[in-house]
């Protein structure tokens, strides 16, 4: 009985059960414990986490405005959030906005159908088979991935219409002007040619230097800069998938029910909009589809053996430590040990398709949590076992003396090179001011002129520096500095040589539409950005220091 408890005790810590388990729960209860249900003089009393429009928001609704952000960055993105310091703080930032907005919203009255919210699910890339039509399967994939219920994420959805409802209305004031249309216009049509020198990196950064002392005193000016992350050493075993295809099953019948299933993905493509909708034969993806039933029937079975093995390393008692070497040895698998893992760099010999590094700092030093569930990447399954945790650090000085001083001497090179360059700008400007030529304007400094072919918005400029001399040059009338670009092996200084114009009452009609939609969409969102700021001002969000 108590093997079985203890292994009950660290199986429910499984994620994939955890979600099976939870997901009845959230079923069986969610009627009752839906704000407006339920009997509320039994809700126990939880703890603000503060007040929003001097109201406060309890602990319970703060964690579902974090879980729904997390769950609607996830599936806009299709990735997983980091776990940084930066990215956590972005998210409760982003949770107490979602809060706020939505008690706007609650005062304005938005309302979603619930048709809104299948069109907007129908429309989430995330949910789309490789021709990009919504796919019923693909969606219960995705969902049962990251553990959600179809209810949380029709919820996330709802919350996130009424959001974009909410932000529409200030949105309808990006009004465009007729003289911001014809400068639109002039800056998409517009020919250009440019004139450039390059300064290179060393002769603007020359005479850069530091000494020892000068590093030191830089590096304990900036000592949190160069802060040793956490790390992990773990030892693991590994499963690969391709020990087990020789055991795995393909049930008769299997490919061609997921061929079925799946029709779209094998739609054949054609440009045509009125050629009938045809489809790959099932004889010719046959195989491919019993390939990949076998390849994840085989995952499966690898994944019940790792399983097994997290039973059998649960500790038989409280008082009993788990013995990862002594059940590795018993299943018959060796046991390989990882330098130091650290939030970044390379993990060499491990899938990465795995969330192996994930899973190394998510183990703790207790008897129930210093080994891991099943690690499941597509071609390996690993079980982590806990061997050191070494913690965020200061180093002394000596430890990181040639990174401090690089980074010193950088810091000089900066400044040296921002100076030098002012100055070369102004000798530049004043003489062009005084009616000489770019090409004598810059040869003092010993650079070179370089002139490239006429350009516009719309035409592909053959040139290294294309791209940082198109935004450069894109707003600055003909015989004028442009502001100086900054490019990997140096600095550009670029003159508008010539700028030729069409006429804009002939041009214009044709891009209009064009332009005032691409207009409207940066003003849109400058003003969604702004109300929001006024939003959260109105609400002066108080936080509980606790």
């Amino acid at each position: 009985m108590t093997m079985m408890i203890s292994k009950f005790h660290k199986l429910i810590q499984s994620k994939v059960v955890w979600y099976i388990v939870l997901g009845v729960i959230v079923i069986a209860f969610v009627g009752f414990f839906t704000p407006t249900m339920g009997n509320k003089s039994s809700k126990p009393k939880e703890q603000s986490m503060g007040t929003l429009f001097g109201e406060k928001v309890s602990q319970q609704d703060y964690r579902r405005a974090l879980q729904n952000t997390k769950i609607g960055y996830i599936l806009s993105t299709g990735r997983r959030l980091d776990t940084t310091r930066e990215v956590v703080e972005a998210l409760q930032q982003q949770a107490w906005q979602r809060l706020a907005m939505l008690y706007k919203a609650g005062e304005e009255k938005v309302i979603v159908s619930d048709q809104e919210v299948i069109t907007q699910i129908q429309r989430t890339p995330i949910f789309a088979n490789q021709n990009g039509v919504f796919n019923k399967a693909t969606y219960q994939a995705v969902l049962g991935q990251i553990g959600l219920s179809p209810r949380q994420v029709e919820n996330v959805f709802r919350e996130q219409i009424v959001l974009q409802k909410l932000a529409y209305r200030p949105m309808q004031a990006a009004l465009i002007s007729p003289t911001e249309l014809e400068r639109a216009y002039h800056m998409y049509t517009d020919r250009i040619v440019v004139d450039y020198a390059l300064l290179p990196r060393e002769q603007a950064e020359k005479g850069a230097s530091v000494t020892r002392e000068e590093a030191e005193a830089f590096f304990n000016e900036n000592i949190e800069a160069f802060r040793m992350p956490a790390k992990v050493r773990v030892s693991y075993v590994e499963y690969p998938v391709a020990d087990f295809i020789a055991l795995a099953e393909v049930p008769e019948g299997a490919a061609l029910q997921v061929y079925n299933q799946n029709l779209e993905n094998y739609r054949i493509e054609n440009e045509e909009v009125d050629a009938p909708v045809e489809y790959q034969p099932f004889e010719e993806v046959e195989a491919e589809i019993t390939t990949k039933i076998a390849e994840f029937s085989a995952r499966r079975l690898a994944l019940e053996q790792a399983t097994s093995l997290v039973a059998d390393i649960a500790p038989k008692s409280q008082n009993e430590a788990p013995d990862f070497n002594a059940a590795a040895a018993v299943a018959g698998l060796s046991v390989k040990t990882l330098p130091a893992v650290g939030p970044s760099g390379e993990l060499p010999g491990i899938d990465p398709t795995a969330p192996f590094r994930q899973a190394a700092f998510g183990l703790q030093d207790d008897i129930y949590s210093s080994f891991s569930d099943a690690v499941v990447g597509k071609d390996s399954v690993y079980v982590l076992s806990l061997e050191q945790r070494y913690d965020s650090f200061l180093p002394f000085f000596e430890a990181v003396e040639k990174e401090a001083t690089e980074a010193a001497r950088a810091k000089v090179a900066a400044e040296i090179a921002a100076k030098r360059v002012f100055e070369i700008r102004a000798a530049v400007s004043d003489a062009l001011a005084a009616g000489t030529e770019f090409k004598k304007a810059v040869k003092p400094f010993g650079l070179s002129v370089q002139t490239t072919e006429a350009f516009d918005l719309t035409s592909e400029l053959d040139n290294e520096y294309a791209e940082a001399l198109i935004k450069s040059s894109i707003t600055v009338p003909q015989g004028k500095l442009c502001p100086v670009i900054p490019v990997e092996d140096g600095i550009l200084f670029a003159y508008v040589a010539q700028r030729s114009s069409t006429d804009a009452e002939i041009g214009l009609p044709a891009l209009r539409g064009e332009l005032i939609n691409g207009l409207s969409g940066v003003r849109m969102q400058r003003l969604a950005a702004d109300w929001q700021a006024a939003v959260m001002e109105e609400a002066d969000l108080q936080l509980n220091e606790n």
